[in-house]
């Protein structure tokens, strides 16, 4: 059943957000893509950076079942992107010059969120109240379990430093900001196929003691 506007309108109002977001064109799809139980956690203005995706603008809506993308088309249609809380399982913030990069890991793929600053922090701390902790809860190998924390470490770590009521430096040229967004994108990259490392690590360390253990019932 759909969402009352009203019902938004007051959502909007506990978080803090203005009425100028109905002068986007995606909130009129909103009320008829949310339950009339949900509720939003976050709302943001941004782009998804993923392979074959082109880089438009969406609006972003983070309630406490899901993350949920809005891109409404010139008629009376919309596209629809969304992910399930209980499939997150990683969230972390990198601070750019002009911009913030939230990188959602959930159901074995990497989303990114390119948002204004302020923005990111408000995603960071919604979707961070979403995500299961069930994966590495229930792996139990130290090892990986260690690099994974350090790999999370080094993207949250701009995010830490930077406060988003600090005074803003100089703003730096179009084309450093271009440089530092691929070095950015490059380093996620290597991030990435280190992820896909620990995972085929764990995935054997698995098999490893699934067998240690199968061997020593027989023997038993």
């Amino acid at each position: 059943m759909p969402i009352d506007r009203g019902v938004i309108d007051q959502q909007l109002e506990a978080l803090g957000e203005s009425r100028h977001w109905w002068e986007q064109r995606e909130m009129r799809d909103l009320p008829a893509v949310l339950h009339s139980d949900e509720r939003i956690l976050a709302i943001a203005r941004g782009r998804i950076a993923r392979l074959r995706w082109l880089r438009r603008s969406w609006l972003i809506v983070v309630t406490e079942r899901r993350l949920l993308c809005l891109r409404s088309g010139n008629r009376q249609s919309w596209r629809q992107m969304e992910v399930n809380a209980n499939q997150m399982t990683r969230v972390t913030l990198r601070i750019g010059p002009f911009r913030g990069r939230v990188v959602l890991v959930a159901g074995g793929h990497t989303y990114r969120l390119l948002v204004p600053k302020a923005d990111g922090y408000k995603l960071l701390t919604a979707l961070s109240g979403l995500r299961s902790p069930a994966r590495e809860a229930l792996s139990g190998l130290r090892p990986t379990l260690m690099v994974r924390r350090v790999i999370d470490h080094v993207l949250a770590l701009p995010a830490a430093v930077l406060n988003p009521d600090t005074r803003d430096a100089p703003v730096p040229s179009k084309s450093a900001d271009v440089a530092d967004d691929e070095r950015v994108q490059s380093l996620e990259t290597e991030l990435d196929e280190l992820r896909q490392q620990v995972d085929f690590l764990e995935q054997l360390l698995r098999q490893h003691h699934g067998a240690g253990a199968g061997e020593g019932t027989g023997s038993g």
